[in-house]
């Protein structure tokens, strides 16, 4: 059944076309106007240029530079020249003033205050003083380590868990079995990260 999925497979590969990607080549184009019939506007100017001798100046303005990748015009705002042959030093100040008037400065407002009793991971960080693994607190389960691996994937991050651990009891109490080794510590938290922030 598989090496016919993959027979299968390989055969959609197989029959999709190769598309070469934009390289952003400039290509020459000729406009095509509706009243001209489709084989004339196919020639390429090698054969035009061979039946007609040289090209007339209509056949030149005619002519189309096409920029492929899908930006055929240039923007020229950071062109001097063009720019003030239509902007004027009063529009540049009537535009100036449009924007400072809508400038508006926000005073700043203070912090909300966090709601319930939300533990704050960062002030335990920095007020405990043990390390990762270093036991100071007693754990009686024996079951401890396998019940932390299964309790510790309902959190997606270990500050998560850490502020779990400690809003149910911790770090003496150890009631969602999240801390095993009785370091204080729940599942992969670490203090380190905010205690290198004072150092």
């Amino acid at each position: 059944m598989r090496l016919a999925l993959t027979l299968l497979a390989l055969l959609a590969l197989a029959a999709c076309n190769h598309v070469t990607p934009d390289d952003g080549a400039v290509v020459e184009r000729m406009q095509v106007n509706d009243d001209v019939p489709l084989e004339e506007a196919e020639k390429t100017t090698e054969e035009e240029e061979e039946e007609d001798g040289e090209k007339t100046e209509e056949q030149e303005e005619a002519k189309i530079v096409v920029i492929s990748n899908d930006n055929p015009e240039i923007s020229d705002t950071q062109d001097f020249g063009a720019l003030t042959e239509r902007v004027t030093i009063e529009d540049d100040k009537a535009l100036l003033k449009a924007q400072r008037d809508k400038f508006k400065v926000i005073a700043p407002t203070a912090l909300p205050s966090r709601k319930g009793n939300a533990a704050n991971v960062v002030e335990y960080a920095l007020k405990s003083t043990n390390k990762v693994g270093e036991k100071i607190y007693s754990r009686s389960n024996p079951l401890g380590k396998a019940l932390a691996k299964r309790n510790c994937q309902q959190y997606r991050l270990p500050d998560d868990a850490q502020a779990a651990f400690l809003g149910a009891g911790g770090p003496k109490r150890d009631n969602k079995n999240l801390d095993p080794d009785g370091d204080g510590f729940a599942c992969a938290w670490t203090p380190d990260t905010y205690r290198k922030l004072l150092q």
